[in-house]
């Protein structure tokens, strides 16, 4: 056995992906895949709650990680070869891949949720790409020298280097175009709608990107003729926020696991631990997954018998109520703490008006935010462009004109952001009613859109 351990570590490893068909793996990032550290991303849900919408979203982020690996060593491949004189070998490609493959090792059961989890409830600002950060130092640090650690960990990061030209194809903060979000396009679109909802061609985009220094920092620039195809990856990731991940259903269930997940955090332990102490401990964390709800669901301990009955209403589809849903103006800007005082409006309405008694508990106030990745801004402005016949002489970026030349694919605006009610238990109609009449009212109307709210009536 351990003969054959040694052996898988002499060759490329081979392996099979549902997106990108035949991927390859080099020795030193097939170590990487086979520690404990990483196969726990098997246990992670790519989307965490949306397969309750979408069945086939499944996919966990495991299998991401390894994709995003693949498709950094496509582009830093390209750039090898039709760029010679920055110099990329090998080992740059091997450092590039193990970035992308560890990116999200951080990520807590049910994935952007368990964030939400420790800050709604409990007022801790867990941030996944720091811990990140730390099991992947862990992972590296018996894999590469010192020197070669901390680039993996800075490309990670999407942190320019002048020694690395490449920091920005794992994550880039500039304008949201690397291969992270490449992956996940393409993989949650196929995953959730049967086919990738829109004509991604990486050979086509990679083929028209180089590496360049501009301003004093290596970005990545494409050709002009791309640009549209840029929009449209702009616009799917709206797609997949308003479809998928930040759909009403999904949202009310995402209530419904941080309420089961506040519940259960202090009787739940893990090895002798509470939630609480295993995200301040790595070792901890790591043994952690989406089955702590199954775990929850089945133990004898009666503390959790709260957690316990939101589990059971999730499992026989008996989830949060949606109730309205409005849509803000761009130029509005509510005062802090507003939707904590809508919801405490709410309840002064149906307590008023109603013989239903509610408290803030059994209501959820929430706002939505959808982007193009850049705020109410246009991310396609802060993509570098070149002339491909002289590539390496002129870059320019889009200004507002230019990147609206074909109005027929430019949205009017770039960020949506919609106040979605839920109620936690049937009210018999009584949230509804006051909520409608408390958005109504000009103390909030005025933040809001003058169309027509989307109710969902008993």
């Amino acid at each position: 056995m351990r003969n054959g351990i040694i052996c898988r570590y002499l060759r490329d490893v081979p392996v099979m992906d549902r997106v990108h068909e035949h991927i390859t793996l080099p020795p030193i990032v097939a170590r990487a895949v086979d520690t404990a550290a990483f196969q726990r991303l098997r246990s992670l849900k790519q989307l965490g709650s949306s397969s309750y919408l979408y069945p086939a979203a499944v996919h966990t982020r495991f299998e991401h990680s390894i994709g995003v690996a693949h498709i950094a060593q496509l582009l830093l491949g390209r750039v090898q070869r039709c760029q010679p004189d920055l110099r990329i070998n090998d080992k740059d490609r091997e450092k590039v891949m193990l970035a992308g493959l560890l990116h999200d090792v951080g990520h807590g059961p049910f994935s952007h949720l368990f964030e939400e989890v420790m800050s709604r409830k409990f007022g801790l600002l867990f941030d996944h790409d720091k811990m990140s950060q730390t099991i992947g130092r862990n992972i590296l640090k018996v894999l590469l020298p010192k020197d070669d650690v901390e680039d993996v960990l800075r490309v990670m990061r999407g942190e320019p280097a002048s020694h690395l030209v490449y920091t920005e194809i794992v994550t880039n903060k500039r304008n949201g175009i690397d291969v992270d979000k490449l992956d996940y396009f393409l993989r949650d679109s196929l995953c959730c709608f049967g086919k990738p909802t829109v004509d991604v061609r990486l050979s086509r985009l990679f083929n028209s990107a180089r590496l360049v220094q501009y301003e004093g920092q290596w970005q990545l620039a494409f050709e002009e003729k791309v640009a549209l195809s840029l929009r449209e990856l702009f616009v799917l990731r709206t797609k997949l926020h308003k479809n998928v991940y930040q759909h009403r259903v999904v949202k009310a269930i995402d209530h419904m696991i941080c309420d089961i997940m506040g519940a259960a955090a202090p009787y739940f332990l893990v090895h002798g631990h509470t939630l609480l102490e295993c995200v301040c401990h790595e070792e901890l964390f790591l043994k952690l997954g989406d089955w702590v709800l199954d775990a929850i669901e089945s133990s004898a301990d009666t503390n959790l018998k709260p957690a316990q009955d939101i589990i059971s209403r999730l499992r026989s589809r008996d989830i949060y109520r949606f109730i309205l849903s409005r849509a803000l103006k761009s130029e509005a800007a509510p005062p802090d703490n507003w939707l904590n005082d809508v919801a405490e409006d709410i309840v002064a309405a149906v307590s008023k008006k109603q013989s239903t008694k509610i408290t803030k508990e059994d209501i959820i106030v929430d706002q939505v935010v959808i982007n193009h990745g850049k705020g109410n801004s246009d991310p396609l402005q802060s993509v570098l462009f070149f002339n491909p016949k002289r590539p390496s002489q002129s870059y320019f970026k889009m200004s507002s004109s230019a990147s609206r030349h074909s109005t027929l694919f430019t949205p009017f605006a770039f960020e949506e952001r919609t106040l979605m009610i839920f109620e936690c238990r049937d009210t018999g109609g009584a949230v509804l009613k006051a909520a409608d009449a408390v958005v109504s009212h000009e103390k909030y109307s005025k933040y809001f859109v003058d169309s027509l709210p989307f109710y969902n009536t008993p």
